[in-house]
């Protein structure tokens, strides 16, 4: 069982621009309680399609980088100090839109329930919408 770990060390997953590292999990911490990993979004990669917890919620923390998240009708604006909530069963998505990486950390509880996710494909941010999905933002 696992109480501590480095990002370096967690479960790494590829999910096309950005990258999820697993620090915490059920079966790495034995917890009850909460899920944890961080996530490293590529310059103009956004998490897509969009999700919703059913059964739990997520908290982000942003580490460095810049960006937006859109949670349900409201978008905000990322940068490092930055906390957001996305309530269970509220569809979120997180774009970075500046120059460098964004890293954020990602709190789920409770686990494991938080981490099965319900897509919303067609959901996204107004600069995608109508667009296909390899185009990038409207001028």
């Amino acid at each position: 069982m696992g109480l501590a770990i480095h990002e370096r060390d967690g479960q790494r997953k590829e999910m096309g621009g950005r990258s999820v590292y697993w620090l915490q999990t059920p079966q790495q911490t034995g917890g009850h309680y909460s899920s944890v990993c961080t996530v490293v979004y590529d310059p103009g990669a956004r998490a897509k399609p969009a999700h919703a917890h059913d059964n739990g919620e997520e908290t982000i923390f942003v580490l460095s980088g810049t960006g937006k998240v859109k949670v349900g009708a409201d978008v905000f604006g990322l940068e490092p100090g930055v906390s957001v909530l996305f309530p269970q069963g509220v569809p979120h998505m997180v774009w970075n839109t500046g120059d460098i990486p964004l890293h954020i950390v990602c709190f789920y509880g409770p686990a494991p329930a938080a981490i099965e996710y319900t897509y919303y494909e067609d959901f996204d941010f107004d600069e995608f919408l109508g667009q296909g999905d390899g185009d990038g933002p409207q001028p």
